[in-house]
């Protein structure tokens, strides 16, 4: 008799922590439809819900040079390229990576180098800039622009 009633308890008991497990799953499956809904709401909003941060550093805004005008793009863009040009190429990417998305994304379209999306990262603008800076410099290397 103590058999059948250790097995009539564990027959109960194990019935009861399936209930539990049923429980349990359903309320995950809640959970997940929510957590979809709303990053599908983030996406929408132009947010990204795993948006990785700059691997850039950050600058306070205080040190950040106002908005560029399309006229002085190119002269600024000749300062940094006649700094890479020295040698001074860690003060390039400092400047570079102190300048606003938006300057960064003028400077590529003043360049010629259309941005491959609607809001390119900053990232890809200043590794565009300076691709041009080096490549740039490449091609210059023998030839003096003051006679151009």
């Amino acid at each position: 008799m103590i058999k059948k009633d250790i097995l009539a308890a564990a027959d109960e008991e194990s019935g009861g922590l399936i209930d539990e497990i049923g429980e349990l799953k359903a309320i995950l499956r809640e959970v997940s439809k929510k957590l979809t809904r709303i990053e599908a709401q983030v996406k929408r909003g132009g947010l990204s819900a795993g948006s990785k941060t700059s691997e850039l550093p950050a600058v306070a805004d205080a040190n950040k040079p106002a908005n560029l005008s399309a006229g002085n793009v190119l002269e600024v863009y000749e300062e940094l390229r006649l700094q890479a040009k020295k040698g001074h190429e860690l003060e390039v990417r400092q400047k570079l990576s102190a300048m606003s998305a938006t300057d960064l994304n003028l400077m590529c379209c003043e360049l010629g180098m259309p941005p491959s999306s609607k809001n390119p990262s900053r990232k890809k603008m200043f590794e565009l800039i300076i691709g041009r800076i080096k490549q740039s410099l490449m091609l210059s290397r023998h030839i003096d622009r003051q006679t151009l």
